[in-house]
Parts: structure tokens; C-alpha cells; sequence
């Protein structure tokens, strides 16, 4: 028998095996991401999800920005804000803008407390929340 064959089987089983270990690896990663949310009460993430609907539909009542709700996924709750027309600036600094502008104040202790462990990212997005800007905003109380 040549070589060939042998070297191509060998090459096939550790392309196998790292796939393997990879699908493993991301199934690990996706189970302890969802695990925070899942092992929060459901009344208290829908009651945080209220609250951050509230405070956002309200700020964004007037002006170009549109506010579309907000949605829990993996551990935490997410905000999503259409805007007219991409950000002129640099990704750093539109997360930047999107921490100190339109994340809740650290001096909105009842918010804060509302929304408990769960983490709250802001999503500025054109057409598609698939290509959204976003910055995580940071719990005061965490």
C-alpha cells in the first residue's frame, strides 16, 4: 500500500476530531450563556423587560431615532434603536457615544435595581439589527 492513503485517513481523522472538539467546545459556551437567564425567574425578566422598554420608549419619543424594543438573549437584555443613517464616526467612539448618551445613568438607582443581573446592551442599527453598533452599558450596582 502506498502512502498516500494512509496520510490522507490520518488527515481526515484529526480534521474530524477538531471539528469535533470545536462543535463540543461552542455547545459548552452557548450552554453557560443562556444558563444566567435561565436560571433567573422568568417573571423577573419580563419585568425587567418591561421597565427597559419603558424608559427607552420614552426617551426616544420625539427626533429621528426610533426605538424597536428590546429582547432577552443570552444572559441579558438587549435594546434595539433604529437610526436614520449611519454614525460619521469610529466604532470605539460610537460605543463610546452609545455608553455615555443613551445607556441609563448610573443615578437611575431604581432602574438599575429593576433590571438586577442581567446585563443591558444598547443596539443602534440602519435597516438590519444583524449589522448593529452596540456598547454593553455598565450596572452601577454590579
Amino acid at each position: 500500500m502506498s502512502k498516500q492513503p494512509h496520510t490522507l485517513i490520518r488527515k481526515l481523522c484529526y480534521s474530524a476530531v477538531a471539528l469535533l472538539a470545536t462543535l463540543s467546545l461552542s455547545a459548552c459556551i452557548q450552554s453557560q450563556s443562556l444558563t444566567a437567564v435561565d436560571t433567573q425567574d422568568p417573571q423577573l425578566v419580563q419585568q425587567a423587560l418591561k421597565r427597559v422598554n419603558h424608559s427607552f420608549k420614552t426617551s426616544f419619543m420625539m427626533g429621528d431615532w426610533y426605538y424597536q424594543g428590546a429582547q432577552v438573549v443570552k444572559g441579558g437584555i438587549n435594546a434595539y434603536i433604529q437610526i436614520p443613517a449611519k454614525l460619521d464616526m469610529e466604532l470605539e467612539y460610537q460605543r463610546n457615544y452609545l455608553r455615555q448618551s443613551v445607556c441609563p445613568s448610573a443615578a437611575q438607582q431604581d432602574f438599575w435595581q429593576e433590571i438586577g443581573p442581567l446585563s443591558l446592551s444598547v443596539h443602534i442599527y440602519t435597516f438590519n439589527k444583524k449589522f448593529s453598533v452596540y456598547a454593553e452599558c455598565t450596572n452601577p450596582l454590579a
